[in-house]
């Protein structure tokens, strides 16, 4: 009984341990080799997973290259960010000179007046360099501050390697960019709800405005989103360009299931060659790679590192786990690889963290082949659980505007949100060893004792009997 206990006390401190240190990361040795992409017509290209930032295919990706008219990408996004849907865009005299007249346009005048939503839909879909320049004064003022604007995003993105001088792509020496800052733009306006809506729908129509008594009937130039003459299953959006300089320029972006790529062409020598381009390499993603919710991964049978993960959950919330993984994050690996190759990291930090309303505590990421295909923010909910220690929140109102940034509640707490469950992990390991003593232990005592004494009872009762009957 005695090595039972001793067991018991081990166990549990090796339990107390894990809960203060990171969890160790599984070793793993890849067995097979990253999967060859096709060859291409472009002298740039790059196929980019939208949810973890994965390069599944490169060629150049860092060389600087003319982007023409896919500049539109980070310009409608700024635009977006910047303004309101319904705002009025009054057209300059430059916005409708100061652009070369054989390139894409709608045919605005001096003075027209188009609402923003109008401009976004002529930017991203007919691709209209007088829109897109008034669109930029709109926001900025001038292009000379817009083009400011532009770079500062570029770089918050990590686009280190671009050069924008204006909002549209016509030729610039200093107009410049690379197939990784592209995918890395494309990638952030993505996440932008309208941005995607307006760049994957097929047509748009303007009204008649205050100079123009005609509709205009405005459609997209990418033939995968047009779908007229050719088609690729799963396309949700991209963009278009061509200038003299740059040749043929694409961004596509297509999405099957959860997996979902970016694909960018630079330079291609023809119309033709930057489809087929683009379909290959999305071919290419799609064929040899696939996605993994790691909610669905990190189930009780998977990780073993840390008791977050494991059986002790039940011992953290009598209703439900507290510890969980975004529902946001993913795993990409190539079909020549298992989950088990990936190796896994897993980190908490010493402060918690509100990111969109949830308890971060920590992270769990993953790395295959020396690159990382995904991570998982780990979340504590304890909003419906008991505390030891009282957390004081400053809350803000919601805000009834879609797309705002609320600020962050400040958090304070006396003792952080781990340590009432370790103190509540050790009071109940150790009413658990309690109750196991007592059951074990001095239960089967105290019925040895009773029966003795119920014998030794009968036992004089017998002999007292035999006493009497003998007189």
């Amino acid at each position: 009984m005695k090595k039972l206990i001793v067991s018991i006390l081990c166990a549990t401190s090796l339990i107390l341990s894990s809960l203060t240190t990171t969890a160790a990361a599984t070793s793993y040795e890849p067995s097979d080799t990253w999967p060859k992409g096709p060859n291409v017509y472009a002298e740039a290209a790059i196929v980019m997973e939208a949810s973890t930032g994965l390069i599944l295919y490169e060629k150049n990706i860092n060389e600087a290259y003319y982007p023409a008219s896919i500049t539109k990408i980070l310009s409608a996004l700024l635009v977006i960010e910047n303004s309101s849907p319904g705002e009025v865009v009054t057209f300059s005299r430059d916005s409708v000179f100061n652009i070369e007249r054989d390139s894409s346009h709608i045919g605005i005048d001096v003075g027209e007046e188009l609402t923003v939503l109008q401009c976004l839909y002529g930017i991203l879909l007919e691709s209209a360099n007088e829109v897109t320049y008034a669109a930029a004064e709109h926001v900025a003022g001038s292009i000379e501050a817009f083009s400011e604007m532009m770079n500062e995003k570029a770089r918050s993105l990590g686009a280190l390697n671009s050069s924008f001088v204006n909002p549209h792509g016509l030729p610039d020496d200093n107009h410049y960019t690379t197939a990784y800052d592209m995918a890395l733009i494309t990638r952030e306006a993505m996440k932008n709800e309208t941005f995607r809506k307006i760049t994957g729908a097929r047509t748009y129509q303007i009204p008649p405005t205050n100079k123009q008594k005609e509709t205009r009937y405005l459609r997209n130039h990418h033939k995968f989103i047009l779908k007229n003459d050719l088609n690729y299953e799963g396309i949700v959006g991209g963009k278009t360009g061509f200038t003299s300089k740059a040749r043929y320029t694409l961004v596509s972006v297509a999405k099957r299931g959860d997996l979902e790529l970016i694909c960018v062409i630079l330079k291609d020598d023809t119309s033709a060659h930057q489809y087929e381009d683009t379909k290959k390499l999305l071919d290419f993603g799609f064929d040899n790679f696939s996605i993994y919710p790691i909610k669905d991964l990190e189930s009780p049978n998977v990780i073993q590192e840390s008791p977050f993960f494991t059986r002790y959950n039940s011992m953290l919330d009598f209703s439900s786990n507290s510890i969980l993984t975004d529902e946001k994050g993913y795993l990409v690996l190539p079909n020549s690889a298992s989950f088990k190759d990936a190796k896994k990291e897993i980190s908490f930090y010493p402060e918690t963290k509100i990111k969109e309303g949830h308890k971060v505590i920590g992270n769990i990421s993953y790395t295959y082949d020396g690159m990382f295909v995904g991570g998982a923010d780990i979340i504590y909910n304890n909003t419906e659980t008991p505390s030891l220690v009282h957390a004081f929140t400053k809350k803000n109102p919601p805000s009834s505007l879609p797309n705002t940034y609320a600020v962050e509640p400040e958090i304070e707490s006396s003792g952080g949100y781990l340590r009432p469950i370790i103190i509540g992990l050790i009071v109940g390991v150790f009413v658990l060893i309690i109750g196991l003593y007592f059951v074990l232990v001095e239960r089967p005592r105290l019925k040895r004792r009773n029966a003795y004494y119920k014998k030794r009872a009968n036992r004089k009762q017998y002999f007292s009997d035999d006493s009497f009957s003998d007189l």
